[in-house]
C-alpha cells in the first residue's frame, strides 16, 4: 500500500487508520476502568505504558519470527525501523495484559481488575483490525480462490475442497463472502469470520462476574481457540515458523502457547490436591484438538496424507471448529473452579 505525502510527512493509510481506531478504545477502557472503581489516574497510566509496549512487542514477535531472513541481512537495526513494516498481532494483544501489570504496579492497584476492564475494548479494537488489514491489504486474510474451492469439474473427491458442487458461484462474489485478491480472483474473505469472532467474544464476555484477571483469561481462552480455527482456513498473507518448522503457521504455535499460559494460570489458582483431576480432562480435550488440527493442516488443502485425501477441506474446517468447541465446553469448569468464587455473598462476586 502506497502512503500519503502530507508536506514532508509520508502517512501510511493503515497507520492512521489504528491512530483513530485508538481514540475510541482508550475512551472505552477509561469507561470501564471508571466503572470498575479504579482510581481516576488508572487510565492515562495505561495508555501510557500500553502504546510503547503493543508497538514493541508486535515488532519483536514478528521480527523473531522472521529471524533467519533478518540474520542474513545482518542489519540489527532493522527491528527500530517501524517505517519498513513487519508487525504481529499476537504480539500487540499479548502487551495488554503487560500493560496492564505494569499500570497495576504504579497505580498500586489490581493488574487484573485493570485488564478485565480493557478486554470488551479490546475485542471492539480487534474487530475493526481485522476488516481493516483484510479490505486495505488484498493478500491478508483470504482463504483458497471460490473457483478452485466450488470447482464443479472435478469429480474426484482426493482433489476437492468442498463437499458442494454449484455450477454457479456468483452468490458468494462478493463482500462480506469474498474479495479480489492481487491477481483479481475472488477469495474467501477468512478476515470477516476472525472479526465475526472477535464481535462474539466481546458478547460472551459482556456480562461475565469473575474474580480480577478472570474476564481477561476467558478472552485469551475464547479468542485464541476460534483464531486458532480462521487461521487454519487461511492460504495466503501467514508467517510460517522458521525455519526448520516452515511448514507450520506461526498464529497457530502462537495460540496454542496462549491456551497453554492460560491452563497454567487457571491450574496455579486452584489448591495443589484439586490440579491434577480439574486438569485431565481439558488436557486431553487439548491434545486431541490439536491433533485435529495438525492433522488438517496437511489433508485440508495440501491433501499429503492419502487415506483421507477424500475428505474435502471444508469438512476439515468444520471437524477443527467442533474440536475447539468441545476443548472450550470441557476447560469451562476448569476456568470456573479458578475464578469464580463458591460463595459470592462473601467476596462481593456473583457467578457468570
Amino acid at each position: 500500500m502506497e502512503p500519503i505525502q502530507l508536506g514532508p510527512l509520508r502517512v501510511w493509510p493503515f497507520g492512521l487508520a489504528v491512530v483513530v481506531l485508538l481514540l475510541p478504545f482508550y475512551a472505552l477502557a477509561a469507561r470501564g476502568m471508571k466503572k470498575s472503581g479504579l482510581s481516576r489516574e488508572t487510565a492515562s497510566w495505561f495508555a501510557l505504558v500500553s502504546l510503547p509496549l503493543c508497538l514493541l512487542l508486535s515488532r519483536f514477535s514478528w521480527c523473531l519470527l522472521n529471524l533467519d531472513q533478518l540474520i542474513g541481512r545482518r542489519d540489527p537495526g532493522v527491528f527500530f525501523r517501524f517505517s519498513e513494516g513487519g508487525f504481529l498481532l499476537w504480539g500487540a494483544v499479548a502487551g495488554v495484559p503487560a500493560a496492564a501489570a505494569l499500570a497495576g504496579k504504579i497505580t498500586k492497584q489490581p493488574a487484573g481488575k485493570i485488564a478485565d476492564s480493557v478486554v470488551l475494548p479490546l475485542c471492539l479494537l480487534l474487530c475493526a483490525f481485522r476488516l481493516l488489514g483484510g479490505l486495505l491489504f488484498r493478500d491478508l486474510g483470504i482463504g483458497l480462490a471460490l473457483e478452485e474451492w466450488f470447482a464443479p469439474w472435478e469429480t474426484d473427491p482426493a482433489s476437492r475442497y468442498s463437499l458442494f458442487r454449484p455450477e454457479n458461484w456468483s452468490f458468494f462474489e462478493r463482500f462480506p463472502f469474498a474479495v479480489l485478491d492481487y491477481y483479481d480472483t475472488w477469495c474467501w474473505a477468512v478476515f470477516v469470520l476472525q472479526a465475526l469472532w472477535a464481535g462474539i467474544c466481546a458478547l460472551l464476555l459482556r456480562r461475565v462476574s469473575a474474580a480480577p484477571g478472570g474476564k481477561t483469561v476467558l478472552f485469551f481462552l475464547l479468542y485464541a481457540a476460534g483464531s486458532i480455527v480462521t487461521e487454519a482456513m487461511l492460504i495466503g498473507g501467514y508467517i510460517p515458523v522458521l525455519p526448520w518448522l516452515g511448514f507450520v503457521k506461526a498464529n497457530l504455535v502462537l495460540w496454542s502457547a496462549a491456551l497453554l499460559v492460560v491452563f497454567a494460570v487457571c491450574l496455579r489458582r486452584l489448591p495443589a490436591k484439586l490440579r491434577l483431576g480439574s486438569a485431565l480432562a481439558p488436557a486431553a480435550v487439548f491434545l486431541a484438538a490439536a491433533g485435529v488440527t495438525a492433522i488438517a493442516e496437511f489433508a485440508a488443502f495440501e491433501k499429503k496424507i492419502p487415506e483421507i485425501a477424500w475428505l474435502p477441506a471444508d469438512a476439515w474446517h468444520l471437524l477443527t471448529a467442533l474440536a475447539w468447541l468441545f476443548f472450550l465446553l470441557s476447560f469451562r469448569a476448569l476456568w470456573r473452579k479458578a475464578f469464580i468464587p463458591e460463595n459470592p455473598q462473601m467476596t462481593g462476586e456473583s457467578r457468570s
